[in-house]
C-alpha cells in the first residue's frame, strides 16, 4: 500500500494552512497573556475564575461564530495563496461583511 497520500501541492497547502494557524493562535497567546497581566495587576479577577465560569448564551453565540471565522480562515488558507487579492481572500474565507472589503477595491 502507497502512504504518500500528499502531493506536493497538498504540501505546499498544509504549509499555509500551518503558517495560518500558528499566526492567529500567537495573536491569541499574546492578547490573552496582556488581559491576564491587566486583570490580575488591577486585581479584577482571580487565575481561575475563567476555568469556572459560567458563559452566558449571547457571549457562547459570538464565541461559536469567532470560531467558524478562525476555523474558514485557517482552512482556506490554501486558497489564500493562490488568490492574491485582499477582496478574493476575504470573500472565499466567507468574510463578506468585513469591513476590510468596504475598501478592498
Amino acid at each position: 500500500m502507497d502512504r504518500n497520500y500528499l502531493d506536493e501541492k497538498s504540501v505546499t497547502d498544509l504549509g499555509r494552512m500551518l503558517m495560518a494557524l500558528m499566526s492567529e493562535v500567537w495573536i491569541l497567546k499574546d492578547r490573552t497573556m496582556l488581559l491576564e497581566h491587566v486583570l490580575e495587576t488591577r486585581g479584577g479577577i482571580a487565575k481561575d475564575e475563567l476555568e469556572n465560569m459560567e458563559i452566558p448564551e449571547d457571549l457562547a453565540a459570538k464565541i461559536d461564530a469567532e470560531r467558524d471565522k478562525f476555523a474558514t480562515l485557517v482552512l482556506s488558507a490554501p486558497i489564500a495563496g493562490e488568490k492574491r487579492s485582499v477582496k478574493d481572500i476575504l470573500e472565499r474565507a466567507g468574510l463578506k461583511d468585513s469591513p476590510v472589503l468596504a475598501n478592498a477595491d
